[in-house]
């Protein structure tokens, strides 16, 4: 065995002081404190608790998401039919044609008016038409578009008097009557990275 000069005792001894200074340091500034520990554990446990609740609902929370896609399924059904602005415009051209049918309405012009930009998976689709008719008809014919089955509504609405030469009122009325169909925003391409 090789024993240490005095030298090396004493390089030892510094050593292990600097060693014991490091860990003591190291334990008083970095560790966290008992009180921190026990507010970081307090923390936890709250949080476990308001997953265990939320975990315990879970059968109520799918209960309403089975209610809601249900109210969701059953709107769906008052849009129009069509996946694209053009076959949803035809389509309300023709329900609006049936409806002053029925209410004895004249129009006189009809027109596909541009679709307004998809938002949250809806897009409007609008058809401006003016007509010819008597007040009592007019009233007809709205009443027919807020019973319809679809989801229509009247946007704008103008009406212009004309007295006819039997003294009768008749009334050119024009609207616009814009239903809906769903419709997925459309996602960016992307371009494929050239190989240069």
């Amino acid at each position: 065995m090789v024993k240490a000069t005095a030298r090396e005792r004493k390089v030892i001894a510094v050593g292990a002081v600097i060693a014991v200074c490091v860990l003591a340091y190291y334990a008083v500034t970095l560790l966290p404190s008992g009180d921190d520990l026990s507010q970081a554990v307090e923390i936890k446990k709250k949080m476990l608790l308001k997953q265990r609740e939320t975990l315990a609902r879970e059968g109520t929370y799918k209960t309403r998401l089975e209610q809601y896609e249900k109210v969701l399924e059953r709107h769906a059904t008052r849009l129009l039919p069509g996946d694209s602005a053009n076959v949803a415009g035809a389509e309300l051209q023709k329900i609006l044609t049936e409806l002053a049918e029925q209410s004895s309405v004249e129009i006189t012009q009809k027109n596909i008016l541009p679709a307004k930009k998809a938002q949250d998976g809806i897009q409007k689709i609008s058809v401006r038409i003016d007509t010819n008719c008597s007040p009592e008809q007019l009233v007809q014919l709205i009443t027919a578009i807020e019973n319809y089955e679809r989801f229509l509504t009247i946007d704008e609405f103008t009406v212009t008097g004309i007295r006819g030469a039997q003294k009768k009122h008749e009334l050119r009325p024009s609207l616009t009557i814009s239903g809906y169909i769903g419709s997925q925003e459309a996602k960016p391409v992307e371009k494929p990275a050239s190989a240069g």
